[in-house]
């Protein structure tokens, strides 16, 4: 591979880091949007540290309340890590992606360079993918992080691979697939290179499986892992399992003439898009005939220029990652942004070629200078979109009314602005399009219970209780319970609380739920009991000392507790630490904090307690954490400046 001079890889990194920060740097201001609800605000796995193995053997929702075949650990874990920074302040993860951003711009500048032996092309071809808008649906979206993530391992590893770097290319593979299901073709890339580029590999039969079977094993034993152990139940199939294969065949070259108007042309981006296909054999005639010329004319291209193998595998490197995502295979659309994340380095490095090509220095520099500036615009004036997620919803509306998902989540938004008829109107529109969306169904269940048409949230509920998947099934029972409750049913609801437990035992919040009935009767020492056993941290502690039923159950007694869960823990771990009992109070502030991760005076006094108990760098984070959120709060600032950072 060849050698850049420190001088010119430093100021090329610097360049490109530069230009991703100018034009991404209002991206940072952009709020938690569409599944970052899911996968960041409402996760409880990336709260804390403990939950590492579960990255590593659940799919990539397994906190929420619909299911995926996705499996990210990688992208779990990066949020882990963000959260551990900035808890859930988005400013941090957008910081995160953007760095990401200029990471893969630079591996897209060595990639190009050792092929075209040119920096100023490299830099060029590293500038127009590092810019275009296109790519705001994988750095602007925080959810969309999976596609960065496996870019950075893919073109490490075929670097690595190039410089003969086998094992820490393969480690970089292993990486890649736990990033993205995508990069399970790779092995195919590791194929197009020696075939293109290291032809003599090829011949000899030896050496060549000596490069290229690790990285087939390791794609067996994926994929077998995948089938087994990791074959995660999803709620509902993919959006494209409709389509027979020959419909999905047929529309080939519409979906790869719709990508390249994006490359060509990106403007009025948006999330959701709805394929515009012939309808006709005519038309169907003329798509199929013009993709036919299209690799005709590829094939005269190579025959015609010297460096037709390197053009080759550009050309490969495309289509390996754009064909599983062209709607061949059943997923989710026809159509989405980030498809071509992988598959335009090809593009971009095919413009810079022909610039640097057909026009003088001067003017190759002129026309980079403009594309890469046209392109940051549009990428600066995209970032606007993701600033209000009811503006950005709409959007996608417009373009595609047919967005069972746009729907959904514009009445999320509808209803966290209070706006309940709005939002019963977009769930039910989405309703109409998808019948069977449990997100849907689920969030009109829950605003039928929120504005107190409990029949209907019951009727909804039991709609749900038939599409949810199994591991999901305790939570609809626990919130059919709730339904039942508000309904003065408590026998029913304490019914079906008790079969929400016997489902899931570790539904902590569902033995409060409990509590709050057996308060009702008046039968307080059950009452007491059932709150002790939403803290399962403490049950041996329980078991010794008795001061925690004594505590839990004179509480218990006490009028209109019940009525705020986050309230109510916030105030038991009050009355553990007025007993000293610090453990219990560690545990009842963390109930209430993971119910609401913002809820500032239980944060506060879970770091008052891990001061008291003596765990000093625990309370500082926990402090800190507040500040993070709230600069202003005067308690937690006044305890790290006068306490901490003067005495500790």
């Amino acid at each position: 591979m060849p050698k850049l001079k420190s001088p010119v890889f430093i100021l090329v990194f610097l360049i490109l880091a530069c230009s991703c920060a100018f034009f991404y740097y209002n991206s940072l201001q952009s709020p938690f949007i569409w599944d970052d609800d899911a996968l960041i605000v409402k996760n409880p796995v990336i709260r804390s540290w403990s939950n590492l193995p579960k990255a590593f053997t659940s799919d990539l929702y397994s906190g929420v309340s619909f299911g995926s075949n996705f499996y990210r650990p990688l992208q779990t874990i990066s949020y882990m890590w963000d959260y551990h920074l900035w808890q859930l302040d988005p400013y941090g993860y957008h910081l995160t992606n953007i760095f990401l951003q200029i990471l893969v711009a630079f591996l897209v500048f060595l990639f190009t360079f050792y092929f075209l032996k040119e920096t100023r092309v490299a830099l060029a071809a590293a500038l127009f993918f590092a810019l275009n808008p296109l790519h705001t649906e994988a750095v602007t979206y925080i959810s969309g992080r999976a596609d960065m993530l496996m870019a950075v391992f893919l073109l490490s590893a075929l670097l690595l691979f190039i410089r003969g770097r086998r094992v820490l290319s393969w480690l970089a593979f292993v990486f890649a697939l736990l990033s993205k299901e995508l990069a399970v073709v790779f092995p195919l890339i590791i194929l197009g290179y020696l075939f293109y580029c290291r032809n003599q590999e090829i011949k000899k039969k030896d050496g060549f499986l000596k490069l290229i079977l690790p990285f087939l094993a390791i794609d067996f034993l994926y994929l077998l892992s995948r089938v087994t152990s990791l074959n995660f139940l999803r709620t509902h199939p993919p959006a494209l399992a409709k389509y027979p294969l020959l419909v999905r065949l047929v529309v080939l070259p519409d979906v790869l003439l719709a990508y390249f108007k994006l490359l060509i042309l990106p403007v009025d981006l948006h999330m959701s898009w709805t394929l515009q296909r012939a309808t006709n054999f005519s038309g169907i005639f003329l798509n199929w005939f013009l993709f036919g010329m299209f690799f005709a004319a590829s094939a005269c291209i190579f025959k015609k220029y010297k460096q037709a193998n390197i053009w080759g595998f550009m050309l490969f490197w495309f289509f390996i990652f754009f064909l599983p995502q062209a709607g061949l295979l059943p997923i989710n659309a026809f159509i989405a942004e980030h498809f071509l994340y992988l598959s335009s380095i090809s593009f971009f490095v095919s413009v810079a070629y022909l610039l640097n090509k057909f026009l003088r220095r001067e003017l190759f520099y002129a026309a980079v200078v403009l594309l890469a500036a046209l392109y940051g615009i549009l990428t600066f004036s995209r970032n606007f979109d993701w600033r209000d997620p009811v503006i950005f919803y709409e959007k996608i509306i417009k373009f595609s009314p047919n967005s069972f998902q746009a729907h959904n989540n514009l009445g999320l938004q509808y209803e966290r602005c209070h706006l309940f008829d709005l939002a019963l109107i977009e769930y039910k529109k989405a309703l109409e399009i998808k019948p069977d969306l449990i997100e849907a169904r689920s969030n009109l269940a829950s605003l039928y219970f929120k504005t107190g048409r409990f029949q209907d949230a019951r009727l909804e509920y039991s709609k749900v209780e038939t599409l949810a998947p199994k591991n999901k099934s305790a939570e609809v029972q626990n919130n059919i319970g709730c339904v039942f409750e508000v309904e003065g049913l408590l026998d029913d609801a304490l019914d079906r609380y008790r079969l929400a437990l016997s489902l899931d035992p570790t539904l902590n919040f569902t033995h409060f739920n409990i509590a709050r009935i057996y308060a009702a009767k008046g039968k307080f020492d059950l009452a007491g009991q059932e709150v002790l056993k939403s803290l399962p941290e403490i049950s041996s502690l329980v078991e010794r000392d008795g001061k925690y039923q004594s505590v839990a159950i004179s509480y218990a007694k006490l009028p209109h507790i019940f009525q705020s869960g986050v309230i109510f823990f916030n105030d038991l771990g009050i009355k553990f630490a007025a007993g000293e009992l610090w453990e219990g109070s560690i545990a009842a502030f963390k109930r209430a904090i993971e119910s609401n991760p913002l809820y500032a005076d239980a944060r506060f006094n879970l770091g008052l307690a891990y001061w008291k108990k003596g765990l000093k760098k625990e309370a500082i984070f926990e402090f800190k954490t507040i500040l993070k959120n709230n600069p202003n709060h005067l308690k937690a600032k006044e305890f790290l400046t006068e306490i901490i950072y003067k005495k500790y």
